[in-house]
């Protein structure tokens, strides 16, 4: 009797062994199948590169040439900014301001950004063009804003090129596709020199923008006041008045295509 339970004891153990071994046998089958399909998978999907260094948008240089006198209007100066790309938010458009706004022609050059950021972004750039003039050459319901709704629209009179214009090496002809990187050429205004405004309480600066879209350069204001509640805070250059800025420049060659700006 007792032999017939140790039997039957030691049939039971061997049992569970073999259990025991099939189910770890089957594990490992699963586990090699699963891996066998990641494989595969990972053969047959494309690789997906991490580098993201061509959407990455490259850096915004800009550069001051030359020096128009701040006070005093002094015949035959110009001077010129130069950058690589337009600002595309208005943070960035701030800390280009830092750089530019010091100098009359800087005021002038975000001048042309910003109105080029408003036919891009309508938000985005009327938040810069406030920051960038006077409260009576800025805001929604300035003739500035009006006049740039019908030149960035989308009917026949449109002219998305208009802040092309204003960029070294652009012209009807070739489509208004400017020179890279981007110049803007300013002059003072020969016909004005300069005016003391009692509205401000300081000098107003009368410059010229060079152009090709029209027969002569486009006038342009700054001053830089202390005026509470504007932008200029005694430390920046902002624009008084611009409007041939907003006038249509001449139509674009039928002939050439309008590639856009960067």
């Amino acid at each position: 009797m007792a032999e017939t339970k140790q039997s039957n004891y030691r049939n039971t153990i061997k049992m569970k062994v073999r259990i025991i071994i099939i189910a770890v046998a089957s594990l490992l089958t699963a586990c090699n199948l699963g891996k066998e399909s990641k494989a595969s998978d990972a053969e047959q999907s494309p690789a997906v590169s991490l580098d993201r260094s061509s959407q990455e948008t490259p850096p915004l240089n800009v550069s001051l040439k030359g020096a128009i006198d701040h006070e005093h209007y002094t015949a035959g100066q110009t001077a010129s900014v130069t950058f690589s790309r337009f600002p595309k938010s208005v943070e960035e458009f701030r800390q280009v301001r830092e750089k530019l706004a010091v100098e009359p022609h800087g005021a002038v050059a975000l001048q042309v950004m910003a109105y080029e950021m408003y036919r891009r972004d309508r938000e985005i750039g009327l938040a810069c063009i406030n920051l960038n003039n006077t409260l009576t050459n800025s805001g929604e319901k300035s003739s500035a804003i009006r006049q740039l709704k019908l030149i960035f629209s989308d009917d026949n009179s449109s002219r998305p090129y208009q802040m092309a214009a204003y960029l070294s090496g652009a012209t009807h002809t070739n489509g208004y596709n400017p020179q890279e990187p981007y110049v803007v050429e300013v002059t003072v205004d020969a016909g004005r020199g300069y005016t003391e405004s009692n509205d401000y309480q300081t000098t107003v600066l009368h410059l010229k923008v060079l152009t090709s879209g029209k027969n002569s350069p486009d006038p342009i204001a700054v001053l830089k006041t202390h005026k509470p509640d504007e932008t200029s805070e005694g430390k920046y250059f902002i624009v008084s008045e611009s409007g041939s800025l907003y006038s249509r420049v001449r139509e674009k060659s039928f002939q050439a295509e309008f590639n856009g700006l960067k």
